[in-house]
This record gives structure tokens, C-alpha cells and sequence, in this order.
């Protein structure tokens, strides 16, 4: 466990932060209360769990399913595709996956 204790701030600095923060309200009103999701409302789907796939092949494959991948948007998305005009039955979840990636909010 680390021992580094944090330093508290000199009394000056503690009360001009004081001073310019006591105008801010406590709590979030509640227009901005209502603006928040409800639980089970305005949420994304969660993603189905998944597995990864690896195989080896040549690179002559490799290539194809580089360049189809590129042309379905991923190689999951082409792999789906394939498989379903073959007469598979596919989940909506790999023909379309969820986006998954974090967004920063940036100012």
C-alpha cells in the first residue's frame, strides 16, 4: 500500500476556493435531474458476449479477407455476411455488432 499522503492546501488558498465556491448550489436542480436517463430508459443495448476466432491461412486468403473486410466495414460484419448468403442463420448482433468504443467528451 503506498504511503503517500497528500499535502493539504495552505489556509489562504482553502478560503479564496471557499469564497468563489459558495455560490454554487448543492445539489443539481431539477431541470437538470429530469435531462438524466431513468434506469432502464435512454440506455444502449448491451453487446451479447463474444468469442475470438483465429485460424491460420495463406496469405492469399489473408488478403481477400483483408480487402472484403474493408469493403463490409470489418471482418466480422464480412464473415457474418458470407455465412448468411450461404443460408446460415446469423445474428443480428454480428451483421451489425454494437459499437463498443468509449467516447471522450471533448470541450
Amino acid at each position: 500500500m503506498s504511503t503517500f499522503k497528500r499535502k493539504p492546501l495552505p489556509d489562504e488558498v482553502t478560503a479564496a476556493l471557499k469564497s468563489h465556491a459558495s455560490s454554487f448550489p448543492s445539489t443539481m436542480g431539477a431541470s437538470a435531474m429530469a435531462d438524466l436517463p431513468q434506469a432502464g430508459e435512454g440506455r444502449a443495448p448491451k453487446a451479447p458476449p463474444t468469442v475470438q476466432c483465429n485460424f491460420n491461412c495463406t496469405v492469399e486468403m489473408a488478403d481477400l479477407i483483408a480487402e472484403l473486410a474493408q469493403q463490409a466495414g470489418s471482418t466480422r460484419r464480412a464473415i457474418a455476411r458470407l455465412l448468411r448468403d450461404a443460408g446460415h442463420a446469423v445474428p443480428a448482433a454480428d451483421l451489425d455488432p454494437f459499437d463498443n468504443r468509449r467516447r471522450v467528451r471533448r470541450q
